[in-house]
């Protein structure tokens, strides 16, 4: 319950500091681009959310029924990938991507950057939120029925299709995406919380 809620909590504050983010930009810069202290902000809560959410679906595990009991197993398995992944690249960012002078070695600078396209930072951290994560709700949500069920398949195939986006490298298309782990995981995440909430009351009645 407290990891679904985390989720939701950290998604909601990532949307406010992104758009904060995108209210105070420089001039000159695409349309969603970050930059510090913004960027790092959101790095560090990508970093929250991706422990939270291995937490989330562990638990997602612990409830599942006997029959689900294989997918859920395997949405783990994708959700830690997903969280080594992604935890990797923002702290290489955080860290050597911040440290290191852009005039010493300018083209590994430049391919730690999570801001332009195409970088290697980039190109895992959309492995993971796209491919990995969208394996990840798409395997869980079998354990799950009704509004559960459908708000974490649509969740799933939005993130999936965003690998589209770095595939063909036109990355308008990775706005699916977008909508699916900013919008509609933390209202899956905020369901979930209230189903987990429902299960600890009917086991420990007051």
């Amino acid at each position: 319950m407290w990891s679904a809620i985390s989720v939701a909590v950290l998604g909601g504050i990532y949307v406010c500091v992104g758009g904060m983010g995108v209210l105070m930009r420089p001039p000159g810069l695409a349309p969603l681009a970050q930059v510090d202290p913004y960027l790092a902000i959101l790095e560090f809560l990508i970093i929250l959310s991706a422990v939270a959410l291995v937490a989330m679906m562990a638990a997602i595990y612990r409830y599942a029924p006997a029959e689900t009991k294989a997918c859920s197993l395997i949405a783990l398995a994708f959700m830690i990938a997903f969280a080594v992944l992604t935890c990797s690249t923002h702290f290489a960012s955080l860290t050597v991507g911040r440290q290191m002078a852009p005039a010493t070695v300018p083209q590994v600078f430049k391919q730690l950057s999570m801001v332009t396209w195409p970088t290697i930072a980039l190109a895992l951290d959309l492995l993971a939120w796209d491919f990995f994560l969208g394996l990840s709700l798409l395997f869980a949500a079998p354990v799950f029925r009704g509004t559960i069920r459908i708000v974490m398949y649509v969740n799933a195939v939005l993130c999936l299709a965003g690998t589209v986006a770095p595939l063909s490298g036109q990355m308008w298309l990775q706005l699916s995406a977008i909508a699916g782990y900013a919008f509609v995981l933390p209202v899956n995440c905020i369901l979930l919380a209230r189903l987990f909430a429902r299960q600890h009351l009917q086991n420990h009645p007051a």
